[in-house]
């Protein structure tokens, strides 16, 4: 088994990008540049050591297939150096190695055949690879007949089964049902405990965190982050959490009641524990949400639901002045309230908050709010929503 680490040393890959075919023939001749250069990365670097289960982290187009193609050794970078040491096996775009005409014993075959494997070795780990893959009576059927998750099946068993010094997978974990990624995720750690390295790119930060010791994030085809995985995925999440922030509308609300409606929510704020105001909080920290509303009439009795949820609309905790037992409001021209936690429940992420005003029961709706978000930070990445004190007996 080798003892040096996987290496790459500022790996660029660039890609020719033609109008048309014919662009490409008359470039051939005139020598003249009729192409537009797309770099799908750029001077990437890095180190993994042996027996390193090691994360590749990104958004989609971000050059993470294009770094794992290169270390697999299925395609050149246009620069840069790199030093892969051992017997690689890869599962790179799902399938795409199989014959389609070909049964999946016979695909077994093959493919053990291109890693280096001689036919003894063959033999001796066909039975393992067979009862891995699950596929049964298919096992001998042509690969074209395959769903996309046995096709997932049959590949993991082959690249992992065979014993390489090097396993490269590629969102490989993202198809198949749960008994079978149970069934994978144990053969990384017994691969990993063998002192095998592993290269894993996902886009689930619970695999990446849970499975790998280190991680490289890629941005652009640029390493933006790279080092423990925790701090990694913590770093990259934050980064996406910003990008895809919800930006309060800066024009002032009005003031005045809509034309049919009894009352206007005016304001709304986000109050952390130093007693300011602010869109970015920490777990466990006081928080509180300060309302300012009016009603058409000081005898109109008015309630307010009050709600926090995800971005996608998962509810995360509400607040009901009805069911609280605050509201009604009732008697003054214009209010101001606080719902006031003393501990935000939240681990992280980016969270919108909703109030309506209502009538007395709850039930007409006089005003929403909807525009106003903030994010939850954590010195560390969790798994979930919520964050709570659990006491374990």
């Amino acid at each position: 088994m080798p003892t040096s680490p996987i290496s790459f040393s500022r790996i660029t890959k660039t890609y020719r990008l033609y109008p048309t075919p014919k662009d490409r023939f008359l470039e051939t001749f005139t020598r003249r540049s009729r192409h537009v250069d797309v770099h799908a990365l750029r001077d990437v670097s890095g180190e993994v050591p042996i027996g390193t289960v090691a994360g590749l982290i990104g958004e989609n187009g971000s050059g993470k297939s294009t770094l794992l193609k290169i270390l697999a050794g299925t395609t050149t970078p246009t620069s840069g150096t790199l030093s892969v040491p051992g017997r690689i096996a890869s599962i790179l775009e799902l399938g795409s190695a199989f014959h389609p005409e070909v049964t999946g014993r016979r695909n077994v075959v093959l493919q053990a055949a291109l890693m280096g494997l001689g036919k003894d070795e063959i033999a001796g780990a066909m039975a393992e690879i067979e009862a891995f893959a699950e596929l049964g009576d298919f096992f001998d059927r042509p690969v074209r007949t395959y769903s996309s998750g046995m096709s997932m099946r049959l590949a993991f068993a082959v690249a992992t089964a065979v014993l390489p010094d090097v396993v490269i997978l590629d969102e490989a974990l993202a198809v198949g049902d749960g008994h079978f990624q149970k069934k994978c995720i144990d053969r990384l750690f017994e691969l990993k405990a063998s002192g095998r390295t592993i290269f894993f790119c996902s886009h689930a930060m619970y695999y990446v965190t849970t499975i790998c010791d280190q991680a490289i994030w890629l941005r652009n085809g640029e390493v933006a982050a790279a080092g423990d995985s925790h701090k990694v995925v913590l770093a990259y999440e934050r980064y996406m959490t910003k990008k895809e922030k919800v930006v309060r509308p800066g024009a002032a609300e009005p003031q005045a009641i809509a034309p049919g409606s009894h009352g206007r929510i005016l304001d709304v704020r986000l109050v952390g524990g130093n007693g300011e105001n602010g869109d970015t909080f920490r777990p466990g920290e006081p928080w509180a949400v300060d309302l300012e509303f009016i009603g058409d009439a000081p005898a109109r009795p008015l309630q307010i639901y009050f709600a926090v949820s995800t971005r996608d609309n998962v509810v995360c905790f509400t607040a009901d002045s009805r069911t609280d037992g605050a509201g009604p409001f009732v008697g003054k021209e214009r209010y101001a309230a606080r719902v006031a936690l003393d501990a935000l429940p939240l681990a992280k992420g980016e969270f919108v908050v909703h109030v309506y005003l209502a009538d007395d029961k709850a039930l007409a709706l006089f005003d929403a709010r909807s525009d106003v978000s903030f994010h939850v930070d954590s010195d560390r990445w969790m798994s979930g929503l919520v964050a709570v004190s659990a006491r374990w007996e």
